[in-house]
């Protein structure tokens, strides 16, 4: 028997089940994680004259706006998916859409009070990502059940964040995510579900955090032409462009056995 088949739908939620208790567990052992102030301190901060209006930070917040356009382009399609992968992809196209004016708003002053309303949208789209995956590959229950988990995991964090200024959940929120859609991306699509290319949408995230890393250090190699914080809008939008292309093509249904 193949590897590949000892991996089950059964096993790859309990297994994703785990990670996000060892992760919470982790997280509780350690010390409040505050946001580092020297984050809102990006190497671009050019200015741009607009009709007689000057626009701050205006790589950062005109790249913002990719977010807008991949969220509309979705929300154009997401129907075209199995009924049960509707509402998650509703989710994860509008928290791309509302993404936009969020990092735009952040972007124009960066603080943490306006980082706020960046982190909220993009909780949502986080938790629409990981519930489109699990009901693709796990089913629409599973779906259901991570989906919830997540919304109510990205609203408690941010309000947690808020409130005791503790960024540890949100963590969790983010990057267990990303985890734990690693786990599930081994397996085919379940019977019924549209198959959609998330490795595509996972690179370009693994890619839009190195630009965001690399910020100053792009600026300085380029000499002051770009930043990695413009490149990481513009890469995480484009990682959602194959998903509107396999909606967009029609169907392709995992058939019964």
């Amino acid at each position: 028997m193949e590897t590949r088949l000892l991996w089950t739908p059964r096993l790859a939620e309990r297994s994703a089940l785990a990670l996000v208790l060892i992760l919470g567990a982790a997280s509780a052992l350690l010390p409040p994680v505050a946001q580092p102030q020297e984050y809102h301190q990006f190497a671009d901060t050019r200015t741009l004259v607009l009709g007689g209006q000057a626009l701050p930070n205006a790589a950062d917040v005109l790249s913002s706006l990719s977010f807008v356009l991949a969220g509309v382009a979705g929300l154009s399609c997401f129907l075209r998916a199995a009924p049960a992968q509707h509402l998650p992809l509703l989710l994860l196209f509008t928290g791309l859409l509302l993404t936009g004016p969020g990092s735009v708003w952040y972007h124009l002053a960066p603080s943490d009070a306006s980082l706020l309303w960046d982190r909220l949208a993009m909780s949502l789209g986080f938790a629409g990502a990981v519930g489109a995956l699990a009901t693709e590959r796990l089913g629409a229950a599973a779906g259901r059940r991570w989906l919830l988990a997540w919304l109510a995991g990205g609203g408690l964090s941010m309000a947690l964040w808020a409130h005791t200024g503790d960024l540890r959940l949100y963590l969790i929120a983010q990057f267990g995510g990303l985890g734990v859609m690693l786990l599930w991306f081994r397996l085919p699509p379940a019977t019924g579900m549209h198959g959609l290319p998330w490795g595509w949408l996972l690179l370009a995230y693994l890619f839009a955090k190195a630009f965001e890393i690399l910020d100053q250090a792009i600026w300085t190699l380029t000499d002051g032409l770009v930043a990695g914080h413009p490149l990481k809008h513009v890469a995480a939008a484009l990682g959602i462009v194959p998903i509107l292309h396999a909606l967009r093509a029609g169907p392709r249904r995992c058939a019964p056995a």
